[in-house]
């Protein structure tokens, strides 16, 4: 299968990966991963938050998307978390950047 249908039908599913998922998928380390995201306008820290959030243009794009989950503590309390997810789209362009990793001859 061309290498361009291969992007096509990844860019093309459904769902979407959280950031150290989407890091095993392209080889990478997932430090390396959420490094470059951050230095390259995907993903920031909110001021005294925990965790990421993607760019207002990452998710226009369709290159990221949050999913947001409420935790129910045992004191009644509830907490939402957001998280910066990776969509198939966001994956595909992300391999384009990351060639994989040259395999060594034994």
């Amino acid at each position: 299968m061309p290498k361009l249908e291969v992007f096509d039908r990844i860019a093309s599913a459904e769902g979407s990966l959280c950031i150290t998922d989407a890091a095993k998928s392209l080889q990478l380390r997932p430090k390396s991963l959420f490094e470059f995201l951050r230095a390259h306008g995907w993903i920031y820290q909110p001021h005294g938050g925990r965790g990421d959030i993607a760019y207002a243009t990452k998710l226009q794009q369709g290159l990221m998307e949050h999913k947001t989950t409420t935790v129910h503590h045992s004191d009644g309390s509830e907490k939402i978390i957001t998280q910066a997810r990776i969509t198939p789209k966001g994956l595909t362009r992300l391999a384009q950047k990351f060639p994989p990793p040259a395999k060594l001859a034994a």
